[in-house]
């Protein structure tokens, strides 16, 4: 597996380390009853991870730890960027659960007891969630004598596909990062880069907005394929974001380190990954349509191969009577 992230997973961490973007978004997102007894003050990010390595170009986990009655109350965050529904998230979350756990006894080799744990689920693909809510919807036949053996946990989904645009939540970055993540797939990417960077004209600290643009002009041009350096360079100086705090020309910096250093660099880079990924998302999406949700393995599979063998597959499904066939 490509050990270079994803544009999404890239974006994901970026906004949500943010200190700010991550109390503002769990302060819109949590029960109101859970809410009232956190003291998001006290608000951590935990480096940890517990995403196998071969995997994290589609899934990136955060772990955010807030103080609650005293205790640790560790909220677990998981970020969906596929196209589709996941049909096994519950089951993902139930090993990264566990390696929390796990975690947490090394670091706390007297406790006897673990912190809970808040799953929390982002989703922003093109289709409605219909991916089992509870982990004990994934186990059958389950006789009623069997279910206090099986563990039983939900998850809380935040679907940024779901609402309207102006049902997204939050302050003026947590939106604009949410609304990013929701239009990235949109049809009309470049008239949607140009709503984002009116939002990011309303950060009031510059250094805040510098960093912020650069993060979502290198999401939208790696993520979505169809925003060109031209088409850059045009809504860049359409803004009214025309120095940093230190006086220096926003345009020219950006353009310093991201276009003439990083995006085209990343444009080629990131056309080859992006279409790897691009053709392995719509390889699954077909094995789903024909065959059924995939498992852990042929979706490992499928993101591990290489463009020349995703396209070999994609003209083979189109007669292939079993999956075998497709990826013999």
């Amino acid at each position: 597996m490509d050990s270079i992230a994803s544009p999404h997973d890239t974006f994901f961490r970026e906004s949500f380390t943010r200190q700010e973007v991550a109390r503002d978004f769990l302060r819109c997102q949590l029960p109101a009853a859970l809410l009232a007894q956190l003291d998001l003050t006290t608000l951590t990010i935990s480096k940890d991870t517990y995403v196998a390595s071969d995997l994290r170009t589609a899934y990136s986990d955060l772990v955010y730890r807030v103080g609650y009655g005293g205790e640790a109350l560790h909220v677990y965050l998981l970020f969906e960027h596929k196209s589709w529904a996941e049909h096994w998230t519950a089951l993902q979350l139930l090993r990264y659960i566990a390696a929390e756990g796990e975690q947490y006894r090394k670091q706390h080799p007297k406790a006897r007891h673990l912190p809970p744990v808040f799953p929390l689920v982002i989703y922003h693909g093109d289709r409605p969630w219909q991916a089992p809510a509870a982990f004990q919807d994934l186990v059958k036949p389950l006789p009623d004598i069997l279910a206090p053996f099986v563990p039983s946990f939900g998850y809380r989904l935040v679907d940024l596909s779901g609402p309207t645009d102006a049902e997204i939540k939050g302050r003026v970055l947590t939106r604009l990062v949410q609304l990013a993540m929701r239009w990235v797939f949109d049809a009309q990417p470049v008239e949607r880069l140009r709503e984002l960077l009116a939002l990011i004209e309303q950060i009031e600290d510059r250094d805040t907005a510098v960093q912020v643009l650069e993060s979502l002009l290198r999401y939208f041009v790696q993520g979505t394929q169809r925003v060109d350096e031209p088409t850059v360079r045009t809504l860049l100086q359409q803004t009214s974001l025309q120095q940093t705090s230190t006086g220096e020309p926003i345009m020219q910096t950006f353009i310093d380190r991201y276009i003439e250093q990083g995006i085209n660099q990343g444009i080629s880079q990131g056309l080859d990954q992006g279409q790897r990924l691009g053709e392995a998302t719509a390889l699954l999406r077909q094995i789903e349509r024909k065959f059924g949700p995939p498992n852990d393995s042929v979706r490992e599979r499928v993101l591990a191969a290489d463009s020349d063998t995703l396209l070999e597959w994609l003209d083979r499904i189109l007669v292939a009577e079993s999956l075998d066939a497709v990826l013999h």
